[in-house]
Parts: structure tokens; C-alpha cells; sequence
């Protein structure tokens, strides 16, 4: 099962390309500096995971162009 769920995630962003492009940047940062963790507690061992945890948390968001 998928945690954080979609509808927790989509409720912070409503796009799930949007969604899929921020958590796979976030995961790429958090691989390069693994001590730059938003959140004190994880569910997640992996990146990705973690990077999913951090919007769901309201921890990240996506760049916007002006």
C-alpha cells in the first residue's frame, strides 16, 4: 500500500505529474545531502518515499515560474 496515500498527497498538490516531478527532484536532493531531512520521524527507508512523506507533510512544495 502506497504511504503516503494519493488523496493526502493530492490534497497539497493537485497535479500527480506535479507530484511525481517534486518528489523525484526531492528524493535526487535527499540522496546527494541525506542530512537535509525536513521531517523528525520517516515511515519510508527509501528517498522517494521520504520525499512523498515531506509533501504529504506539507514540507515541499513545487518550483513555480514566474
Amino acid at each position: 500500500m502506497l504511504y503516503p496515500p494519493l488523496n493526502d498527497l493530492t490534497s497539497k498538490i493537485t497535479s500527480k505529474y506535479l507530484i511525481a516531478t517534486t518528489a523525484a527532484k526531492r528524493a535526487r536532493e535527499l540522496d546527494e545531502h541525506p542530512n537535509s531531512t525536513l521531517l523528525n520521524k520517516y515511515n519510508s527507508e527509501k528517498s522517494v518515499g521520504k520525499a512523498l512523506e515531506e509533501i504529504a507533510g506539507g514540507e515541499v512544495y513545487p518550483e513555480t515560474t514566474k
